[in-house]
């Protein structure tokens, strides 16, 4: 099943792929700044987790200087510290769980418990510290100087050098915490002790001050190797702190830095070469597709340009190729320009063919217009014939009155009379026939006449059926040259001619029906005297008939003459008196002859007229070239 595309919907489906095509580069820019982004992201997070590394240590390195200028003043920030540097290692944890790498999250874990631990030991040895006392006016230090004091006024001698090497010794050990010092102490005290015993002082001020200051310094010395001791686990939780924070940093640099760093890179050249890419692809596609579009218009539009160029030069031979697509505009355009110039020739053809009939037509009228002249013209001789026969009968009956008046006169001579009046009878009785026959072959020429007329008339219904035909089909033409917009100017001016020849036929045969009608009438009324002159004919030759039973009466009986000769001159006045309407009838008709020479003259310029129409008609569409 073949699938076709207008031009209008791939133009759409052109738009939607360049729209689908932009949002891939926006979608494959979008994943590969994602993906950088998450690539930097990550190295932010280890950087920023490298950080977090530093600042933790730092913050734990801090402790060693502040633990060791503590004072009472500046003890209670120490526990604040504590808690500040166990809530960073918690962050420190939370972080490295954030990276999603389980040697460096398992790592900051032991670093977490280490530091946890080594803040236990630093408030124990807060605490110790607190008890021994942070300035000699504290804790034990103050009950140690306390004893000292009550063992610096004695002078005696035996034991005055080891209360100086005691006290001596004590006040260094309390300042370095040094066991040499602690021993050399424990050793004055036990050297004192022992001058006691032997002088047996123990109850004295002297001996319960040596007592006294024993037992602070033990309990003070307690407390320096419980603080000691601390000392030694916080400096082995202080390597393991360094060691792990080492590793870790050394992991840092050397495994997530580095990781990160080169997905960081990685993702940023895979985003270059997929925007790259997907520009160059989107780019190729549109190009390809845009020139090919291109070339098609063109071709289809040099196609119609070339095939309008010979429609104006007059050639409609000419076509358009229409593809196989029905929705493609162009294959619309040639098949409805096709139609357009069929429909055109065809109506340039109809044109010739109506000039061709109307030429014809034009034909059939100059012959009918010819045999019109000849009857006409045969009508206008007998016309005169029958005028003069008229004259011809009024002279005789002229005669035969005045040879009445004489019959009256002479009686003697009435028999001769008799006899010349049956002969002058005779003649006149001759001379009736041929009226009576040159009135019916008048009558006969009139109706040919009257039929030409309206053989005449029929053609002229002809021409203006035809001259309709033309108009319309001028109209049509104009209506296509329309359609063709500027290409159909020439045409439309050709169709204005053409109708305005439709135009022009349909005044002149409209004058011409006008004449023929008058013509027509103009016959008719000929018809209705040539009718009376037969009637007047036939009763001139019954009173003639009349007249020559007279004269055999007379030449039979001259005795009834006198009677019957005022019958005879009453006959012979009316004979005359119809003699001389004859006459006149026969001179209108003459006249009316003329008229309608005159009319068959006017009749015939205007088929002269419609005949240059008709060839001026051809020219115009000879201009055409049709099938």
């Amino acid at each position: 099943m073949q699938f076709f595309l207008s031009w209008k919907q791939k133009f759409r489906l052109l738009i939607i792929v360049t729209l689908i095509s932009l949002g891939l580069m926006a979608a494959s820019s979008f994943w590969a700044s994602q993906r950088l982004s998450t690539s930097l992201q990550a190295r932010a997070e280890a950087t920023a987790y490298a950080g977090a590394s530093f600042a933790l240590m730092n913050d734990w390195l801090k402790l060693g200087p502040l633990r060791q200028t503590l004072t009472p003043e500046t003890q209670d920030a120490f526990p604040q510290r504590l808690n500040a540097l166990e809530q960073r290692a918690g962050q420190f944890v939370a972080q490295a769980q954030g990276l999603g790498h389980s040697v460096i999250a398992e790592s900051a874990r032991q670093i977490e418990q280490l530091i946890l631990a080594e803040t236990d030991l630093q408030r124990q040895w807060l605490e110790l510290s607190q008890q021994l006392g942070l300035s000699p006016f504290t804790g034990k230090r103050q009950a140690l100087a306390n004893s000292a004091e009550k063992l610096e006024p004695i002078n005696i001698g035996l034991i005055r050098p080891f209360i100086a090497a005691a006290l001596s010794n004590q006040r260094d050990y309390l300042a370095t915490f040094d066991n040499g010092y602690a021993d050399k102490t424990e050793a004055a005290i036990g050297d004192m002790q022992a001058k006691i015993e032997e002088l047996d002082w123990r109850e004295n001020q002297i001996g319960q001050a040596v007592t006294g200051f024993a037992e602070a310094f033990a309990q003070a010395h307690a407390l320096i190797q419980q603080i000691r001791e601390i000392d030694t686990q916080l400096a082995s939780l202080g390597w393991q702190i360094e060691q792990r924070i080492d590793e870790q940093n050394l992991t840092l640099k050397d495994g997530l830095l580095t990781t990160t760093a080169l997905q960081a890179q990685q993702a940023r050249r895979a985003s270059h070469w997929i925007m790259g890419l997907s520009f160059v692809g989107v780019a190729l596609f549109l190009l390809l597709t845009l020139s090919q579009a291109s070339r098609t218009l063109m071709r289809q539009l040099n196609n119609v340009t070339q095939l309008l160029t010979q429609v104006a030069s007059g050639n409609l031979t000419g076509t358009l190729p229409v593809g196989r697509n029905p929705k493609d505009e162009f294959n619309q355009l040639s098949a409805t320009t096709n139609r357009m110039i069929q429909g055109i020739g065809r109506i340039v053809s109809q044109v010739i063919d109506a000039n061709r009939e109307l030429a014809q037509l034009h034909s059939h009228l100059s012959e009918a217009m010819r045999r019109l002249g000849e009857n006409s013209s045969q009508v206008e001789i007998q016309t005169e014939q029958a005028a003069s026969a008229s004259q011809q009968i009024s002279a005789t009956i002229n005669e035969m009155a005045q040879r009445s008046s004489d019959v009256g006169n002479a009686t003697h001579t009435a028999y001769d009379s008799a006899r010349r009046g049956s002969s002058i009878i005779d003649a006149s009785v001759a001379s009736m026939d041929r009226l009576s026959q040159l009135i019916q072959a008048t009558h006969a020429q009139v109706a040919l006449l009257t039929q030409s007329s309206e053989k005449v008339a029929g053609i002229i219904d002809v021409i203006n059926s035809l001259a309709d035909q033309t108009n319309l089909l001028a109209l049509n033409a104009a209506i296509e040259a329309a359609r063709a917009g500027d290409a159909g100017r020439g045409f439309s001016v050709v169709a204005d001619e053409v109708r305005s020849l439709a135009q022009k036929t349909v005044s002149a045969t409209t004058d011409i029906a006008r004449i023929v009608g008058e013509f027509k009438q103009q016959t008719q009324s000929m018809d209705e005297l040539m009718t009376s002159g037969l009637s007047l004919a036939a009763e001139s030759e019954r009173h003639t008939g009349q007249v020559a039973g007279v004269i055999e009466e007379i030449t039979q009986s001259m005795e009834r003459l006198s009677g019957e000769m005022n019958q005879v001159v009453v006959a012979i006045e009316e004979i005359s008196s119809s003699t001389e309407d004859i006459a006149g009838k026969m001179e209108e008709i003459n006249v009316h002859t003329g008229e309608t020479k005159g009319l068959r003259l006017n009749l015939d310029q205007h088929t002269r007229s419609l005949s240059t129409q008709v060839e001026a008609l051809n020219r115009s569409a000879q201009q055409f070239q049709v099938d």
